[in-house]
């Protein structure tokens, strides 16, 4: 692949030394800008995301202690209310230019409650959203009247949350990828 963008390029730059002119404007200027075009629409960043899920497994070791696994949710799966999953979003760059401003957002399963703190990745800033992904905020509130009638702002429930973002600062490298994390509550 690279081979042919070289080619590419020796192409321009063959055409702009035969022509130097046309109409009074330096035909390598115009060709250089197609050229960069050309280069920018075959370089571009390629994000893949590949979505697991693994389920919460607690088991009594022999000294009567609870031990926490993880379990990964494959094909039919049964799943109770309480029990906890874990979702992993792999997200890796495999085009040829890095990827800026990259945000994720992963909306939370139907008949799930977000696990409030449960939400990491490396070199990302965590926003939430409690109206279907139309906002984010740090740290989602809700107006809740009081007895007396007056609104006062709360932190929302978990199961106000309708999405994760994670906010990459950060350009994501060709060949670079970054994992996130969070978890669910099945109601």
């Amino acid at each position: 692949m690279m081979k042919r963008r070289l080619s590419i390029g020796l192409g321009i730059l063959a055409v702009a030394a035969a022509v130097p002119f046309v109409s009074g404007t330096p035909v390598f200027a115009n060709l250089q800008k197609a050229g960069t075009e050309l280069v920018n629409k075959i370089l571009q960043p390629e994000v893949k995301l590949v979505l697991s899920a693994e389920k919460k497994v607690t088991t009594t070791n022999a000294n009567g202690e609870p031990e926490i696994s993880w379990e990964a949710v494959e094909g039919n799966v049964t799943v109770r209310p309480g029990d906890v999953l874990r979702y992993t979003l792999l997200s890796e760059n495999a085009g040829d230019k890095p990827a800026s401003e990259l945000k994720i957002n992963q909306p939370i399963p139907n008949q799930t409650a977000y696990v409030l703190d449960s939400a990491r990745a490396n070199g990302a800033t965590l926003t939430y959203s409690i109206d279907g992904g139309q906002t984010y905020s740090t740290q989602p509130m809700l107006e809740v009247t009081q007895p007396d009638g007056t609104v006062k702002l709360e932190p929302a429930p978990a199961d106000a949350y309708t999405h994760v973002q994670w906010d990459y600062s950060e350009s994501l490298k060709p060949m670079a990828s970054v994992q996130a994390v969070y978890e669910v509550a099945v109601q």
